[in-house]
């Protein structure tokens, strides 16, 4: 099995996560695509990201109706701060003859330098970095540049932050979601304030 792994805070998993995720799956040849919502970021220990519980459930909803989409919740169950690294030791323990190809975005693999272990992590897993068209980002001088797949994926300029800042407005947020994350944050009340 050729596997993705697309990681992260998903407060809220929104459309982009999904259409990386699709477009990754189709030009990669993959098998499937795991999502896999953290416990604690390393990178946003200093900002306040919804109950890791309601988090999992979002994206369950948002992968709900792609049959080559799932979740993983190890590193929820882990709680505390998430490492990749600490989750390719258990998938590839767990599927040891499954290959697995790590998903992320431009921004992200600027910071992969500064991961936890990332020698390891490129041993365990293939990267694939989606850089959108027109992209400003360089990496002829980074470090993992030889170990990196590179996707040009749609532009989508999505966020996960720009949702919540619309929420909070009470801007719409149709269409950035899917639409059964739309009514789980309507009806939890989520990012109103």
């Amino acid at each position: 099995m050729r596997t993705g792994l697309l990681g992260g805070t998903f407060d809220p998993p929104h459309t982009g996560h999904l259409i990386l995720a699709e477009h990754a799956r189709v030009e990669l040849k993959l098998d499937n695509v795991i999502f896999v919502p953290n416990s604690i970021s390393p990178f946003k220990t200093t900002r306040y990201i919804s109950n890791a519980d309601i988090r999992a459930e979002m994206v369950q909803l948002a992968v709900s109706d792609n049959p080559c989409f799932s979740t993983e919740l190890f590193e929820i169950s882990q709680q505390g701060i998430s490492y990749t690294v600490d989750t390719l030791r258990y998938l590839t323990a767990k599927h040891p003859a499954d290959t697995f190809i790590l998903l992320m975005g431009a921004d992200t693999f600027t910071d992969f330098p500064h991961w936890k272990n990332p020698d390891e992590v490129v041993s365990l897993a293939q990267i694939a970095v989606g850089v959108r068209p027109g992209s400003a980002h360089d990496f002829s001088s980074h470090k993992y540049r030889n170990d990196a797949i590179f996707l040009h994926t749609p532009l989508i300029d999505i966020s996960s932050s720009n949702i919540r800042q619309r929420v909070r407005e009470g801007k719409s947020i149709q269409y950035l979601v899917p639409w059964a994350v739309k009514i789980f944050i309507e009806s939890a009340g989520l990012y109103r304030g």
